[in-house]
């Protein structure tokens, strides 16, 4: 396995960026530590990644980012803001999906590290993140979206205060009998805090959430399949909450394909504030998250990693607040 820059940093307790700089011949670098970085990096058969430095002249400017999926419109703003803020520092994004499948995601991170990316930032699928441990250890900064993850820098939204919010406005709206919508396609660890956080809700109201509506996937076509359950029971919930809001127009664009009026026969609440939810044929009540925000704080995260040595930097761990928007799928 050839030898990256990160390693020669860390046999020389030097910032991966200096190495770089080192080896590039940049006159920021003292001739004293340029010495002892190619004396290393002869003795340790050090190769130049050409891809990296065919794209910026040196593996510093290349930051990989991996999401879950393109195709979900809640990713637009969070990468704008990555992209806004490397650009400001002159930073590269090597933007690549997940498609959520745990394999596709490992192949990539693998890439980045072939590739000898400065720093990732990363939403990863589920479980065991072994792989990215690995490459923290190896001294390529990781930044993490979406997940609580200890001894790793992360930003994650409060999604358990989430379903919470939606508990309370339903119950202030009069409802009692509150379905909830979600994927199982994976284990999906936003959608299980925001049914902890509705349940909490409904708990201390003294009522039970009966109507669980479990679907194959978390796009369109699982709030359709949710709709079909619904519109086959007898006793219908009169509110159902969508664990994304996708979830949520799937449903709505089914059940009124029947004939059923939202909200004057169901309320539908839904989850992400997606850039189109207030203009669609019913603007969908929501949890609107701070995406760009997200983006912005990881990428700051990431660059604040870049310019200390391995050895110093500690992980920042930043969780973000949610907010209730009411439009007419709830009758607002």
């Amino acid at each position: 396995m050839s030898v990256t820059i990160k390693e020669i940093a860390r046999s020389l307790g030097l910032a991966p960026s200096s190495v770089s700089r080192a080896l590039s011949g940049s006159s920021e670098v003292s001739e004293s530590t340029r010495q002892r970085v190619l004396e290393v990096a002869r003795e340790l058969n050090y190769s130049p990644n050409l891809m990296a430095q065919s794209l910026v002249g040196s593996a510093q400017n290349l930051i990989g980012c991996l999401i879950l999926e393109f195709a979900n419109p809640f990713f637009v703003p969070m990468i704008r803001a990555i992209e806004d803020l490397a650009e400001q520092r002159d930073h590269i994004i090597f933007l690549s999906e997940s498609r959520r499948q745990l394999g596709v995601e490992k192949r990539v991170i693998e890439r980045f590290r072939r590739i000898q990316v400065a720093g990732i930032i990363v939403m990863p699928v589920l479980g065991n993140l072994s792989h990215l441990r690995m490459l923290e250890d190896e001294g390529t900064p990781i930044v993490v979206v979406g997940r609580d993850v200890p001894g790793l820098s992360f930003v994650n939204v409060n999604n358990k205060k989430s379903g919470y919010l939606v508990g309370q406005y339903l119950l202030r709206q009069g409802h009692r009998r509150i379905g909830f919508i979600y994927s199982s396609e994976l284990q999906n660890m936003p959608e299980r805090s925001r049914l902890a956080g509705l349940h909490k809700a409904l708990d201390e109201a003294g009522v039970e959430l009966k109507h669980l509506y479990t679907v194959s996937n978390n796009r369109l076509e699982g709030g359709e399949q949710a709709g079909e359950q619904w519109l086959s029971q007898s006793s219908r919930p009169t509110a159902v909450f969508g664990a994304n809001d996708l979830l949520a127009m799937g449903f709505i664009h089914r059940i009124s394909k029947a004939g059923v009026s939202v909200p004057d026969e169901v309320a539908v609440v839904g989850h992400d504030d997606i850039p189109f939810a207030n203009l669609f044929s019913v603007p969908l009540t929501t949890i609107a998250l701070p995406k760009r925000e997200i983006g912005r704080v990881a990428m700051q995260i990431l660059l604040d990693c870049l310019d200390k040595d391995a050895g110093s930097r500690t992980p920042q761990q930043v969780v973000l607040e949610p907010e209730l928007i009411v439009r007419r799928s709830c009758g607002g």
